[in-house]
């Protein structure tokens, strides 16, 4: 059984759906603590060596403890959740008829190695209906996700090309934990 170090829905189910024995334990952490000023790789790489610091320093000890974190990055800049109904339609329209990036990265510290990770996934976008975005926003399910993306909701719908898994563009590129588990 490995520990879950995460408040995301979206990774429990990731786990669940790949038949990952696991506990969540939630955990908060304020992203912005982290200098934007450097390459996104480093800059998710960053969070999750910072949350994995933060949650280790409550929980001293425990082991198979997973954490992660993503961005989306369009057009060089690193979008993270959005703080208000303007940010998140601002982060939508960047990302319509564009190319997104997906990094995800993850840390697996386990009972005799770490595992350490950043997976990208990139996709090709057509353009977004724009009464949809106001939509997808008002029903507030982009708020708690990078980018505003939400790519097994309103995002699929207007892909046009993917590279990369879709587990990765979810938040947990679970075939490489698989791999190591």
């Amino acid at each position: 059984m490995i520990y879950l170090a995460s408040s995301s829905q979206t990774r429990a189910e990731i786990l669940s759906d790949a038949k990952v024995d696991f506990k969540q334990i939630d955990f908060s952490f304020d992203e912005s603590v982290v200098d934007k000023n450097i390459s996104p790789n480093l800059y998710v790489l960053s969070v999750a060596k910072a949350k994995k610091q933060q949650f280790m320093s409550v929980h001293k000890g425990l082991k198979n403890v997973l954490f992660a974190d993503s961005c989306v990055v369009c057009d060089g800049e690193i979008l993270g959740k959005p703080k208000n109904y303007y940010d998140a339609f601002k982060m939508l329209m960047i990302q319509s008829d564009n190319y997104a990036k997906v990094l995800t990265a993850m840390i697996f510290l386990g009972e005799k190695f770490e595992l350490l990770n950043v997976s990208q996934t990139t996709f090709k976008f057509a353009k977004f209906d724009e009464k949809l975005v106001d939509e997808y926003i008002k029903s507030g399910l982009c708020m708690d996700k990078a980018g505003a993306m939400m790519i097994e909701g309103f995002n699929k719908q207007y892909i046009i090309q993917q590279d990369g898994n879709t587990s990765t563009a979810r938040g947990l590129n679970v075939e490489i934990l698989k791999a190591f588990l």
